[in-house]
């Protein structure tokens, strides 16, 4: 074999090698299971991931498409059961993958055990705006380091209201919590930058009324002079076109 033989035989291999698209990353070994109902009844969820491990207890599937695709739960259209069933998930990180990596590998377990399809999709939808209100004074931002905005929400119900609790919290975090009691999607377009403390409560008259598609100025947001006007968007969303209820076994 001659010397340009070998070169162009080198060369193939190099080509050959380069136009191989990169492996897929994936868990090393995942274990998916239907959560046991609690003795009391309450529903604890835990997501983390550490060493190498990724522990999701309590779950649903619209959970873990939220993390899968970096989209918000109002994103999410499917059957209503994803975000009703739950389960338990551990699975072990292959060797030097991060947790940046987290979200194509649990794409990829999602579709290998639920056998799930899906595709995104822009609509026109009904939205509440948080908006700052017409006249209502500046809001003042939180004197905090920027990395500890968004830090300590927490969400509390009794018989009276719901009460949201996020200090140094952006408006997009308010928003995001107000989505949860909502019938659409809350969007932040007050265009405040920085983090406030907000403390706001929702009387369950005030839920049923977001609930059932009404829009009007709440007195628990006017105080922080701000209010929520219903309107139309484009919103992108995730639509699942087919998910199995039962993984397949581990």
């Amino acid at each position: 074999m001659n010397l340009w033989t070998i070169c162009v035989l080198l060369l193939s291999c190099s080509l050959a090698l380069a136009q191989q698209p990169p492996a897929k990353m994936e868990f090393e070994v995942a274990s998916i299971r239907p959560s046991n109902p609690t003795p009391d009844g309450n529903v604890h969820v835990w997501m983390s991931s550490d060493a190498g491990m990724l522990r999701y207890t309590n779950v649903t599937l619209r959970d873990c498409l939220r993390v899968a695709y970096d989209v918000k739960e109002w994103q999410i259209q499917g059957p209503d059961w994803i975000g009703i069933t739950r389960f338990d998930i551990v699975a072990k990180l292959p060797a030097g993958s991060s947790e940046s990596q987290i979200p194509e590998m649990l794409q990829a377990a999602l579709r290998q055990r639920f056998k799930l399809t899906v595709h995104r999709e822009t609509k026109e939808t009904a939205i509440y705006a948080l908006v700052v209100a017409k006249g209502a004074p500046a809001q003042q931002p939180v004197a905090v380091p920027a990395d500890d905005a968004n830090t300590g929400t927490s969400v509390a119900t009794d018989e009276s209201s719901v009460h949201l609790k996020a200090p140094m919290a952006t408006p997009a975090t308010l928003a995001e919590l107000i989505s949860r009691f909502a019938q659409h999607p809350v969007i932040d377009m007050t265009g405040l930058q920085g983090g406030y403390d907000f403390d706001v409560a929702l009387s369950w008259e005030t839920v049923r009324e977001m609930q059932s598609g009404g829009a009007s100025v709440y007195d628990s947001l006017e105080r922080y002079g701000l209010k929520l006007e219903l309107r139309k968007s484009p919103l992108e969303m995730l639509i699942v076109d087919h998910v199995e209820k039962t993984p397949t076994e581990n």
